[in-house]
């Protein structure tokens, strides 16, 4: 008779070889192959348990096979939503449950299409903030290369050959660079301002007064009470488009005014492109030409407040430049739609005077008015400057805090508009409209990418929007624009413009299943309050950050989130090397040969399995339907060979199947109530430490007290103490049941067992007795 601890040792000694020999099984084989082609099939409960052999493949590989006539009850454990603490599954003691919950998804768990995620909608508007922050240093770099590059140019054509250069003279005279006309444009910067002869006096001059005496006219036309709509339409159209070409040669002027190129686009002995108050004419006014003032425009008007405030003798000097009104309007937080009389008023009053009218005003106005030295009569106090040394600081101090504040309550005006109105899209012809909620929410995810309206047609949206942004083919990535692939990427348009769900590295099922098991494998050493807190901090984290991962190398720079992954799957992350985690999450599962498939230790292949990433370790595609990923896949036929393994032992020694149940098992016990929910484990451990089987009937706090006299169950994390508890297992199921001595058979002339496991029992008998 063959002893446990020869049956166990035969099939653990060479574990991936035993699984091998039960996997060549002619049935297993069968049975394998059939689940393997039919479960992609499947996308319903419905059709699950309609398969009699996937459904009985799947019982047994989760140790449920006693449980396979409650379909009623498996449906319930399958339609679980295992994100909800209370849901069936999760409410069962037996964690065999919940491992076939997560085993498969039936849609509980499964992000529904929605045109923008939570998350994708908060990336969108952090994108937006960025965009405005980065605004600011792309201003400087790009001004900082035309200061350097324009003092060098030999020729009028060096600048037009400079596209970088070109494009910011164009942007601040406001000239589209897709579009303009080379031979207008070198004519008008060859162009001197005080030759009648030059371009802009001999040719454009002449057509400003024809526009001049055009507009006249239709103003005149258009006062005719006779007209129709359509003629004042017509009028209205051509008065626009003549006032904008006025102000085109206006900027024309300017921009000739700006270089000192030749008529022939050369430049004399010793005169620059550009002389320094030529250049600072261009970038200040191209700074001014955003969209938006940024710090560096703010500098800028400081040092034009500091450099002028004191050359003013009176108050309509002051009232009279708008920029410098400007500015101490908003240094004191004074709305700009103030009257200039209500500002000339409290200018003029005298606030040392506590009982006067200034003072039932508003703060702001108080404080305008303190700022200054007028008199009644608006003449600047007789022996002060219009502000001394600590007005002057507190006013331009103030400008720089506040400059911006009017700019960063319209963004809180976008931004609560756009979170408003994204949810109502239906699909991607709504979201590229007119309608006015429409252009506000795609101007504003235009903005934050820093496209502007004008640069893309509604048809090029549509393709960007229907194409594939992780497709290296697609039309979106052939652009050579990540603008637009950062756009496309931050909705869920599908091919046709329909609404699509949200493409994760991980689906949320493997998410729920990754960071439940981090919490699960945290708290057991560390119950604590603090310790739960950690657990839930970090797995709040890993769910957050894996709704926006796109890449491997986003994840592996990522320790919090590879420190979650590798703890949940029951690795420790000091023995898996970034190199080997790579190796890992870039493998095909469908080649045997890849390196997930050559680790002895499954939980690679379950981690290859639970993501969505190709061999170039970008997000793929997910286009199937299928109620199990690889993940799933892997882990059930895993799972089945194990069962047929230990069904397999158990028909030489039932201690031996039992050994190797509870060493399959041993990880994933959280309590010794799940021991006690087990008969089989409960056997095990009864066995273990010799405690009656009466106990079985009594109370199950009383055995759960007694079973934790004996053993602490973290110590099943050890795989040293596990070993331990096997041996002894083994041991004292063969003397209680009568099976031979191993060291005794030696003496027959038994030549199964070898020395050295003699050995082993020999030592393990001494600890024993």
């Amino acid at each position: 008779m063959i002893s446990s601890y020869q049956s166990y040792i035969f099939y653990t000694n060479d574990f991936n070889e035993t699984l091998a020999r039960a996997a060549a099984d002619p049935i297993v084989n069968r049975e394998a192959e059939y689940y393997r082609n039919t479960i992609g099939s499947i996308t319903s409960v419905d059709e699950f348990l309609a398969d009699d052999r996937v459904y009985a493949y799947a019982m047994k590989a989760y140790g449920l096979e006693e449980m396979a006539y409650a379909k009623a009850f498996i449906r319930k454990v399958l339609e679980s939503d295992l994100t909800d603490t209370d849901s069936f599954a999760n409410r069962l003691t037996d964690v065999k449950y919940k491992t076939l919950a997560a085993a498969y998804d039936f849609g509980n768990t499964v992000t529904s299409e929605i045109v923008q995620t939570t998350g994708q909608i908060d990336d969108l508007i952090g994108t937006y903030e960025q965009t405005i922050k980065n605004n600011d240093a792309v201003l400087r770099q790009e001004t900082a290369y035309f200061t350097a590059v324009s003092k060098n140019f030999t020729n009028v054509d060096d600048l037009f050959k400079d596209t970088a250069a070109r494009d910011y003279v164009f942007t601040t005279f406001g000239i589209n660079s897709k579009t303009f006309d080379y031979e207008t444009l070198r004519n008008v910067i060859t162009s001197d301002i005080a030759d009648p002869d030059s371009y802009v006096n001999a040719v454009l001059a002449p057509k400003v007064a024809e526009w001049n005496t055009l507009i006249n006219d239709l103003r005149i036309q258009r006062s005719d009470g006779s007209n129709s709509a359509a003629q004042i339409s017509k009028i209205d159209y051509l008065l626009s488009q003549y006032t904008k070409s006025i102000e085109t040669v206006g900027n024309y002027y300017e921009l000739a005014a700006s270089f000192n190129f030749n008529a022939d686009g050369s430049l004399d002995a010793g005169v620059e492109p550009m002389n320094d108050a030529q250049q600072k004419l261009v970038t200040e006014r191209y700074v001014f030409s955003q969209p938006r003032l940024t710090t560096t425009g703010a500098l800028i008007n400081k040092q034009y407040y500091e450099e002028t405030i004191s050359g003013l003798t009176s108050l309509d000097d002051l009232l009279g430049n708008s920029r410098l009104s400007i500015m101490m309007l908003t240094a004191y937080g004074v709305p700009l739609s103030t009257s200039r009389s209500d500002v000339e008023w409290a200018l003029k009053q005298d606030t040392s005077d506590l009982n006067g009218e200034i003072y039932t005003k508003s703060p702001e106005l108080i404080a305008l008015a303190k700022a200054f030295n007028f008199e009644s009569d608006g003449s600047i106090t007789p022996g002060k400057d219009i502000q001394d040394e600590a007005q002057l600081y507190t006013t331009t101090s103030n400008y720089i805090a506040n400059y911006d504040d009017a700019d960063d309550e319209k963004d809180a005006a976008a931004i609560a508009k756009y979170k408003l109105y994204i949810g109502l899209t239906a699909n991607l012809d709504d979201f590229l409209s007119n309608q006015a909620a429409a252009v506000t929410i795609r101007e504003f995810a235009l903005k934050a990418f820093n496209i502007s309206p004008d640069e893309v047609s509604t048809f090029k949206l549509k393709q960007v929007f229907t194409s594939d942004p992780y497709d290296p083919t697609s039309y979106v990535n052939k652009m050579k624009d990540d603008r637009f692939v950062q756009l496309a990427k931050a909705f869920n348009f599908t091919a046709d413009g329909s609404i699509g769900a949200p493409r994760y590295a991980q689906s949320e099922n493997e998410i729920t299943r990754i960071t439940k098991a981090y919490y699960t494998a945290y708290t057991r050493l560390d119950s604590s309050d603090t310790g739960k807190a950690a657990a839930e901090a970090e797995a709040s984290y890993y769910r957050s950050k894996l709704q926006n991962l796109e890449t491997v190398d986003q994840l592996l720079a990522d320790p919090r989130l590879t420190n979650v992954l590798l703890v949940a799957e029951g690795l420790k992350p000091k023995d898996v090397t970034t190199e080997t985690l790579r190796a890992v999450l870039t493998s095909d599962l469908g080649d045997p040969e890849s390196f997930a498939n050559l680790q002895t230790n499954i939980s690679f292949q379950k981690i290859a399995g639970s993501f969505n990433f190709g061999a170039d370790g970008v997000i793929t595609t997910n286009e199937t339907n299928s109620i199990q990923n690889d993940r799933g896949l892997v882990e059930t036929q895993r799972l089945y060979l194990t069962q047929a393994i230990e069904e397999e032992a158990g028909e030489d020694s039932v201690g031996a199947r039992l050994a190797l149940y509870f060493e399959r098992m041993a990880p994933t016990l959280t309590s010794t109530y799940e021991i006690l929910a087990d008969e089989a484990l409960a056997q095990f451990f009864r066995t273990s430490f010799s405690i009656s089987e009466e106990t079985a009937a009594s109370d199950i706090d009383v055995q759960k007290a007694m079973f934790e006299r004996y053993f602490d169950i973290d110590d099943l994390l050890d795989p040293e103490k596990v070993d331990t508890m096997v041996q002894r297992f083994l041991a004292l199921y063969d003397v209680e049941n009568g099976a031979v001595d191993p060291v005794l058979s030696v003496f027959n002339n038994d030549a199964s067992i070898s020395f050295e496991t003699v050995a082993a029992l020999s030592q393990l008998r001494s600890s024993l007795y």
